[in-house]
């Protein structure tokens, strides 16, 4: 017998347990080289051997989880909240399959939202959490985002640059602080525009 744990498939399974039921365990274990313990907890599991495909190695539980409703109605959550630009945290999944649990009338004691249960329904539905980011406005449709050129200038330098542009479009953003121009506080503007020439 060897000391390294193997994993044995259904079919190899099947025969060890109808070899086992015609001449022991023992003997099986000898002939096949497999413990005696494995050899029996195969044959109290022998209705699931039988019943599984023969290139099945373990049961490792549903796939789909316990509570398939449970997860569609917390996905379905998740959907709706993330279209809304809202951030959706594992916390908030854990409450929503709490509240989906208890109208569905399943027992607390069957069904709870851990931290284990969350990650392994996000790892079933293919869902990952990503750091926070600002929310970024869509540009107008009118502008041609594929000969965009964004440049910082300062407030002092783009207006009279401004007056003959064509299709130039201008955001002021009011960020305080100085822009460089002299070492004077007199001297630093709050202000800055940005041009996109299209």
């Amino acid at each position: 017998m060897s000391s390294k744990r193997l994993h044995y498939d259904s079919a190899l399974k099947r025969k060890v347990i109808v070899y086992a039921e015609m001449h022991g365990n023992r003997a099986a274990g000898r002939t096949f080289d497999i413990s005696e313990a494995n050899i029996r907890r195969w044959r109290n599991d022998r209705n699931s051997i039988f019943s599984c495909k023969a290139t099945t190695k373990c049961f490792t539980g549903p796939k789909k989880g316990r509570y398939p409703q449970v997860d569609e109605a917390v996905l379905h959550f998740v959907s709706e909240t993330c279209a809304k630009g809202l951030p959706v945290t594992r916390q908030a999944m854990q409450l929503k399959a709490g509240e989906i649990a208890k109208t569905l009338g399943i027992d607390e004691t069957k069904f709870k939202a851990t931290r284990g249960w969350c990650d392994r329904f996000m790892r079933r539905a293919g869902l990952s959490l990503r750091r926070p980011t600002s929310f970024c406005p869509k540009l107008p449709a009118d502008v041609k985002r594929k000969t965009a050129v964004e440049h910082s200038f300062q407030k002092c330098c783009v207006t009279s640059t401004l007056t003959d542009t064509k299709g130039a479009v201008v955001w002021k953003s009011a960020h305080l602080g100085r822009c460089g121009l002299g070492s004077g506080p007199e001297e630093s503007v709050s202000e800055f525009e940005v041009l996109v020439v299209t």
